[in-house]
């Protein structure tokens, strides 16, 4: 060949690379874009790949092709009512949700968040819960994030950084 020839031969080859590379980054390597969901009183980040469902039981409920957040709030007026006590901490609270789910779990206090994690295998697929609890001036929130247990090394750095976009008005 000569040298001019192997030079477009070249140029061809890496303009095709060049190419497929522009490709993967634009369509395969990008993360979804955040958006905020609000409601009831709270705001959170999360990605657009999220949309907000029905109502589940009085939570709003979140999810994507993968996850799900749960979100609950409980208002003090309504536990009042109800003959429950409201001067819990949120650890107290939370152990409160793990006894009335019949659930045991460690529960953790980092970097200001009081969460637990537990797994179950409703109708033969395990998944992994990543649950939060909050309290503000009128009412215990909890955050349940979930996910199938083969995912939860990819999510729970996601879960615990969406449980920390949370604003409450």
């Amino acid at each position: 060949m000569a040298k001019g020839v192997k030079i477009k031969h070249l140029r061809k080859i890496i303009c095709c690379f060049c190419s497929a590379l522009l490709f993967v980054v634009v369509f395969c390597g990008c993360d979804a874009s955040d958006a905020v969901f609000t409601s009831k009183g709270m705001s959170i980040t999360l990605t657009e790949d999220f949309k907000e469902n029905k109502e589940y039981y009085g939570m709003v409920y979140y999810d994507s092709e993968e996850a799900q957040v749960y979100v609950a709030k409980e208002e003090f007026s309504v536990l009042e009512e109800k003959g429950e006590r409201i001067d819990f901490s949120l650890e107290e609270y939370a152990n409160f949700l793990l006894k009335s789910i019949s659930v045991t779990a460690e529960i953790k206090n980092d970097d200001g968040l009081v969460y637990f994690e537990y797994s179950k295998k409703p109708e033969n697929i395990s998944y992994n819960y990543f649950v939060t609890v909050h309290k503000t001036e009128d009412a215990f929130w909890f955050f349940q994030f979930s996910c199938e247990s083969s995912l939860i090394g990819e999510y729970r750095p996601l879960f615990n950084k969406w449980a920390k976009s949370l604003v409450f008005d």
